[in-house]
Formats: C-alpha cells, sequence, structure tokens
C-alpha cells in the first residue's frame, strides 16, 4: 500500500470515528458515589423530616437524610444559576428517577409537582423532565444544604451539559424543596 493509500484509509478511519463519537450517547450526567436501595419500602424517620413524598395513590411518606442517603448517591458539578458567572459547584444527592423508582410508582403518564417551603409550586410532566436527570441536591461543595443556602433539599439539573432553554428549565430549579407529589392524571 502506497503512502497516499495509507494516507487515505487512515483519514477515511479517523473521519468515521470522529462521526460515531458525535452520534452516541454522552452518558449520564452524573457521577455513582454509592450505590443503594430500600429493603422493603421507605424507612421511617429517624430525625429531622426533610422531604415528603406523595404518592398517586395519596399515600404518603416522610423521609430524613438517612433515609435518601440509604438510595444510590450521586454528584454533579454544573453551574448552579445559568446567567451568573459564579463558578460551577458540586451537588451531591439522589435521582429523582432513582426516588421514584424506589417507591414503585408507574411512570407511564406521572406528573412531577414540586412545593417548596415558601409554598412554591411547579408541575411538570415526568417525560419531560427524565431527559434532564434532575438531582435532588442536599450537598453543594461537600457542605450539606440548609435554609439558608436553599437547602435542605434543592433541585438541580445539568446545565452545562444539556443547555436547557433557561426561560423552560429556571423554574425546576426549586430550592427549599419540602414535597414532592406524584401523580397520575
Amino acid at each position: 500500500m502506497g503512502k497516499m493509500s495509507r494516507s487515505f484509509v487512515l483519514s477515511v478511519l479517523l473521519t468515521s470515528v470522529l462521526l460515531l463519537a458525535g452520534c452516541s450517547d454522552q452518558g449520564p450526567t452524573y457521577t455513582v458515589v454509592h450505590h443503594g436501595g430500600w429493603q422493603g419500602g421507605p424507612p421511617k424517620p429517624e430525625a429531622a423530616v426533610v422531604l415528603t413524598v406523595i404518592l398517586p395513590d395519596g399515600r404518603s411518606y416522610d423521609l430524613d437524610r438517612v433515609a435518601l442517603q440509604k438510595l444510590t448517591w450521586v454528584k454533579r458539578t454544573t453551574k448552579y444559576h445559568p446567567k451568573k458567572n459564579e463558578p460551577q459547584a458540586v451537588f451531591e444527592g439522589v435521582l429523582l428517577a432513582d426516588l421514584i423508582k424506589e417507591m414503585g410508582v408507574v411512570e407511564t403518564g406521572l406528573r412531577v409537582r414540586f412545593t417548596a417551603l415558601d409554598d412554591y409550586q411547579i408541575e411538570h410532566a415526568w417525560k419531560e423532565l427524565e431527559p434532564l436527570e434532575p438531582i435532588l441536591a442536599l450537598k453543594q461543595n461537600g457542605n450539606w444544604l440548609t435554609v439558608d443556602d436553599y437547602g435542605p433539599i434543592r433541585i438541580t439539573l445539568p446545565y452545562d451539559h444539556l443547555r436547557p432553554d433557561p426561560t423552560k428549565y429556571n423554574a425546576l430549579w426549586v430550592w427549599q424543596l419540602r414535597i414532592i407529589e406524584l401523580r397520575n392524571p
């Protein structure tokens, strides 16, 4: 094979690899810190309740940090406000998708309503939220979130990865989250 032929073959191979890489799924926007799960349903709170989850059938569960830490724990590094020029932050917590699965809720047609401590509410279809991989963050930069810094739970989205339309998704960065209501139409 001559010099030109080898160069051509290498060029075609390199172009093919680059095209395939550009078409592939970029993977999750988070890394797993530890795997977990509840055995036999949500545990009873041992400490202060930080989140109440209401299921479509009306049952509700109060959860503390201990219960949430028993689930698969993830972290994501991202901006936490799309318009601010602040450095990225590392958020740690639970994927909303994992919480929904642990609760045994059927995802078809599911709607999710978030309520904050100040009674702010927003509701979205799960099929719109799921691709954004929302995290129920309990830590920011290694520190537990408190009410003073938008905790004890805040929803984080992967702004640096998905580049969601701020006019559509900013409202989903619910801070001081208190209640998640899972609803079927």
